[in-house]
């Protein structure tokens, strides 16, 4: 299995790449895994510009002819992604920011359908706001989250008492483990399986597509992968039973009801 790191962090060997790191030696003591780590810091991927070209007229318009659609190719590639970033200012580091900025044609137009666990450090806590927004930038370009952790690292060796310091790391060693071993069993289990709301969000995004105009990017992808089709209830996968269509219909109204 490959997995691809992409790491957010500015410091290319700190905390975040140590806690990813202990990820990684947890998986590999599961089975056969191969991992890549990309650093978002030696990448060439310029600022977002805001110019809309991606959105508006396709990807392949970008004026920022950088590392960005090398980047896209290597996540395709891969089995599985992690996603890992210090906590900033409560939220993804601006790297991690800036990547997920120069992906934003990739919310209407979704393409990684792949398993992706969500790794961040922080010196003591604000982790829990910045997973649950990075959630839903990573799932909006069609990755699956299967695991999100937030791990406690601290810089300093002399930081409180031997037996602060003592179960400081047997939770890190906690949550790295259980992050490896849910990722690792998603990842072993294959394509990831939408539920209900997976598939209610998927109804919702349909509804909007389909007043886009035939000629646009958006309208022609979906067109093209057979998205706008009646018996389609997901981006791929079986179609759902009976109770589980009602179910869909049941939570993409209460969605609905909730984003007015």
């Amino acid at each position: 299995m490959r997995v691809l790191a992409v790491m957010g962090s500015p410091r290319k060997l700190g905390n975040t790449y140590k806690a990813t790191k202990l990820v990684e030696e947890q998986m590999h003591l599961m089975g056969d895994v191969e991992f890549e780590y990309v650093f978002l810091k030696d990448l060439n991927l310029g600022m977002c510009r805001g110019c809309r070209l991606c959105m508006d007229k396709g990807e392949q318009l970008c004026p920022l002819k950088d590392d960005r659609a090398l980047l896209e190719q290597k996540m395709l590639a891969a089995d599985g992604v992690i996603f890992a970033s210090p906590t900033y200012v409560g939220n993804v580091s601006g790297l991690m920011k800036n990547f997920i900025d120069r992906l934003c044609y990739a919310c209407h137009r979704p393409r990684f359908f792949r398993n992706a666990l969500l790794l961040t450090t922080s010196g003591g806590g604000g982790g829990g706001f910045m997973l649950l927004a990075f959630g839903i930038a990573i799932e909006s370009v069609g990755f699956k989250v299967v695991h999100k952790a937030g791990v406690v690292m601290h810089e300093r060796p002399d930081w409180g008492t031997p037996l602060e310091r003592e179960k400081l790391e047997a939770e890190k060693l906690k949550k790295t483990g259980e992050a490896a071993r849910n990722f690792y069993l998603a990842l072993k289990a294959g394509e990831p399986k939408p539920g209900v709301a997976d598939m209610a969000r998927f109804s919702l995004t349909r509804k909007a597509h389909l007043r886009d105009e035939p000629g646009s990017p958006d309208y022609r992808y979906w067109k093209e992968h057979g998205w706008y089709e009646n018996d389609v209830f997901f981006y791929y996968g079986p179609k759902p039973g009976i109770i589980k269509k009602g179910l869909i219909g049941v939570t993409a109204a209460v969605f609905s009801l909730a984003a007015r």
